[in-house]
């Protein structure tokens, strides 16, 4: 009976000892820090010199939806403030070496100030299909000089959830990393700046107007 008594409080205090060693255990957003304002948020972009064009390339891989594994690719983003600084573009073009387009697209970043963070609408075409999708800010790391988004993406009939994580590398160099909540392999890229940094401004009017007209194609 003692024994019986001395093995059940080892018991115990293992499964005590292991259930608090998994709590230490860091949250994977650890570091990911909400900014608090729409204007600390574009400070992070302006200061770390974000805004701008860059250029990736590589080869596909099978994360998203509308997108088939195995393309020979060359990518361009581009960041630019509108609306007078209330909205942050984003813009992308991928096509293959001999021009066929793989994927194209645009989002705007705004301020909610219901619930006090940064969220994203998105439309675009993959493969000449349309896709939709809204992200919402997780946080900015200042010391790795990161940024997370939670990213839910609706392409083919299938809604889908990732993770989108940039990180700057140096002044003229970014990584970016997609990868799916429910796991799998990441997709890796390392952009590279095309042209001068910018401040962040002039947009022009002609890409708002294109999509607002992909976005009222999925209503």
């Amino acid at each position: 009976m003692k024994f019986a008594s001395w093995f059940a409080v080892v018991l115990l205090s293992s499964v005590t000892f292991i259930s608090a060693e998994e709590a230490a255990e860091p949250s994977v957003d650890a570091g990911f820090v909400p900014p608090k304002s729409w204007e600390e948020f574009v400070a992070f972009h302006q200061q770390g010199g974000d805004f701008g064009t860059w250029q990736s390339s590589g080869k596909t891989m099978a994360l998203w939806e509308g997108i088939p594994a195995g393309l020979d690719y060359t990518v361009r983003y581009g960041m630019q403030l509108a609306h007078d600084g209330q909205v942050v573009l984003y813009t992308h073009y991928m096509a293959t070496a001999t021009g066929q387009v793989i994927s194209t697209g645009t989002a705007m970043m705004y301020w909610d100030a219901e619930s006090k963070t940064v969220k994203s609408s998105s439309a675009g075409f993959d493969q000449g299909q349309l896709y939709t999708g809204h992200s919402m800010l997780i946080g900015i790391d200042a010391q790795s000089q990161g940024i997370k988004w939670h990213y839910t993406e609706t392409s083919r009939g299938k809604t889908t959830e990732y993770f989108q994580t940039r990180r700057r590398l140096d002044a003229n160099r970014r990584s970016q990393t997609g990868q799916k909540v429910s796991g799998g392999d990441p997709w890796n890229e390392e952009w590279t700046r095309v042209g001068s940094t910018t401040g962040g401004t002039g947009v022009g009017r002609g890409i708002l107007q294109r999509l607002r007209r992909v976005l009222r194609l999925d209503r």
